[in-house]
């Protein structure tokens, strides 16, 4: 049995992240993974000749405004992570646009491209620009200031001016607001909105503001790789644990949270497919992982209380993958872009977009499922610099779409939809498709098999909860959420929910409790 002061259940990058901050203020941290390689979606792993990018397509912003520099900054690893910029954010192909829409990098720029290619909408576009960069200057305008209670105290006066692109939209969901603007154009609402599948596949339930910081973000500070690949980070924040005195271990499945009374007192683990069981102590617990997940570790007493909070919240959407290894550049096929959107015709509104998760479970359905496609080969990636070269298709996928079928079936209807996408991709890119030398697919079983998240929930929370508000705290005492479920998905949500853990759990009050309880053990 070893004391530790924190340990951290999981080793996704939220549960680095705040296993690494708790290590760089001089604690000592245990992780335990109970995969065999650590990094959670943030890893690189091989398959025959490739190098495969498990989830990783664009991290958002780095610029003054953006809320995770400072964690960036304190973990000591904000100059010097190899961060590529991908250029244009993306490029949207549509039956109904006359020719692609490419979104540049930068408020003004990305304005004029829209005004441009939607002239008519032109007075809408400018003000949905400047709506997201208005929201985006709040947000970051409250994190800059969030512990400063006296400057709070100062401008009081100002904050109903100061904070108003927050007050109006509060909420409003994207689909509301795109109304306001667009009316009843659809194609604009696809253009700007096409990449809503990196939060859910349901526009008239998300809400404006989560989806106006991110788009901003991306304009304002660009969108940017790991040369490397993910894998690069978490092995920096484990390597960063380590130098401080931690300890991370992989393959240790965690069972149980031990508990003092109405506080963790350290977890119990055994290594997978043993009956070997150890215990550890700490008096604080960072929990990478669903709520649902940790309340079952939890004794029967205390799931409750634990799970109140969250159980009206949905998991969210989660997402299929195809990784094709590519013979030649895809530059020779006429792909130009990093990333692109690929809207099929019978998409011809923004609403239409939720219907896309259930396409997978059609066999028999003409319908081709909305994808996203990025070739790594289009920037300095550090993957696969000889070929094969990585390529990715992505869409919307349900963990339903797999039920009931025995491992034939889910092996046929994989190649099947290979088959499709690829072709697809073939009629934007003639040739590729004659270029692909491996491919593979995961789905939502694959996700909640390797994430162990419900159904296979990629983003933490489906984001259709107004008024519901994200906290790192428990009603656990020293447990803390770290995970994509405390603040959001993506690596920028998982990031930011890290810290707010790591945060809480340094709070002057927090740190005297287990204090207090430490020099009574």
């Amino acid at each position: 049995m070893r004391s530790f002061d924190a340990i951290a259940i999981g080793s996704g990058l939220g549960g680095l992240t705040a296993a690494a901050l708790f290590a760089r203020a001089g604690h000592k941290v245990l992780v335990l993974e109970r995969n065999h390689n650590f990094g959670g979606a943030a890893t690189v792993y091989r398959h025959g000749q490739l190098a495969i990018e498990a989830s990783l397509h664009e991290i958002d912003g780095l610029d003054a405004g953006d809320p995770k520099l400072p964690i960036l900054r304190a973990l000591g690893i904000d100059r010097d992570m190899p961060f590529v910029e991908v250029g244009a954010l993306h490029e949207v192909r549509s039956p109904l646009f006359e020719r692609p829409f490419v979104m540049p990098r930068g408020i003004d720029a990305a304005s004029a491209a829209a005004k441009s290619q939607f002239p008519a909408q032109a007075k809408g576009i400018a003000q949905y620009f400047e709506r997201i960069d208005a929201v985006r200057q709040a947000v970051s305008l409250m994190s800059e200031h969030q512990d400063d209670r006296n400057w709070w105290l100062w401008n009081a006066p100002t904050l109903p001016w100061r904070l108003w692109p927050l007050i109006r939209d509060r909420h409003a969901t994207l689909s509301e607001v795109l109304c306001r603007l667009f009316g009843d154009n659809e194609p604009v609402k696809l253009a700007l909105a096409s990449n809503l599948v990196y939060y859910t596949d349901d526009p008239d339930t998300m809400p404006f503001i989560p989806f106006a910081i991110p788009q901003a973000s991306y304009l304002s500070g660009g969108g940017h790789y790991i040369r490397g690949g993910s894998q690069v980070l978490s092995d920096r924040l484990v390597a960063i644990i380590r130098d401080a005195g931690g300890v991370a271990e992989t393959g240790r499945e965690v069972e149980t949270i031990l508990m003092d009374g109405d506080r963790v007192r350290g977890v119990r683990h055994r290594a997978a497919g043993t009956d070997e069981a150890s215990e550890e102590l700490a008096p604080i617990v960072f929990g990478n992982a669903a709520p649902s997940v940790l309340a079952a570790m939890l004794p029967q007493d205390k799931r409750a209380a634990f799970q109140a909070p969250y159980q009206d919240k949905l998991p969210s959407i989660s997402l299929w993958t195809v990784s094709i290894g590519l013979s030649r550049p895809s530059r020779n096929f006429g792909v130009s872009h990093y990333s692109t959107s690929i809207l099929p015709a019978w998409l011809t509104t923004l609403s239409g977009v939720r219907e896309a998760g259930a396409l997978l479970g059609e066999d028999s359905s003409g319908r081709l499922t909305p994808y996203g496609f990025v070739a790594y080969d289009q920037i300095d990636s550090g993957l696969n610099e000889h070929p094969p070269h990585l390529a990715s298709l992505v869409g919307v996928d349900r963990i339903e779409n797999w039920a009931g079928l025995s491992s034939a079936a889910k092996g046929a209807r994989k190649e099947r939809w290979m088959d499709r996408v690829i072709a697809d991709l073939d009629r934007h890119f003639p040739g590729i498709a004659g270029a692909v030398t491996q491919r593979e697919m995961s789905t939502a079983e694959t996700f909640a098999h390797y994430l162990n998240t419900p159904d296979g929930s990629i983003y933490g929370f489906a984001p259709n909860t107004r008024g519901f508000k994200p906290i790192a705290a428990t009603a656990i005492c020293g447990l803390y959420l770290a995970s994509a479920f405390t603040h959001g998905g993506g690596f920028t949500g998982a990031i930011l929910g890290g810290g707010w853990a790591a945060r809480a759990a340094m709070r002057p009050d927090a740190m005297a409790r287990d204090a207090s309880r430490q020099n009574k053990a």
